[in-house]
Parts: C-alpha cells; structure tokens; sequence
C-alpha cells in the first residue's frame, strides 16, 4: 500500500530534510543581505572622516596664511568635529 514514492520518495524524512535546506538557505540569504548593510556602513563612515581630517587641513592652512580668524579655525573644528 505504501510505496517507495509516499514520502516523497526519500522515506519517511524527505519532508524534514527539504524543509530544513529551505530554512537555512533562508537564514543564509538574510546573513547576506544583513551582512552587506554593515559593510555599507562602515564604508560610508571612512570617507567623512578623511573628509573632515582634509577640511580640518585647509582650516589650518587659512588660519596660518591670515584669512580666517582663531575664532572661525575654532567655530570651524567644532562643527568638523
């Protein structure tokens, strides 16, 4: 009455072995997905921080050559920082 093909043709754990791959194939997408948000993220924060070391630089310069005042090179590396 029950043949080899009743359970899906791999016995009685088929159905546990098929949903267990779906789960992890699952799990492993959302790793991937969540894992590339923080690479992103972290790519994101190195750039504004050169950014701001380099505006810092020219602040000094501007500061050095007259053009700007102690207090705006001050004003100045607040907001940077």
């Amino acid at each position: 009455m029950m043949g080899p093909g009743y359970f899906g043709g791999f016995g009685m754990g088929g159905g546990s072995l098929m949903m267990l791959i779906i789960i992890l194939a699952i799990g492993y997408l959302l790793y991937l997905a969540f894992n590339q948000n923080q690479n992103r993220g972290n790519s994101q924060t190195q750039p504004r921080q050169s950014g701001s070391n380099e505006a810092l630089e020219v602040a000094k310069a501007r500061l050095a050559r007259g053009e700007i005042t102690v207090e705006e090179f001050e004003q100045i590396k607040e907001n940077l920082l």
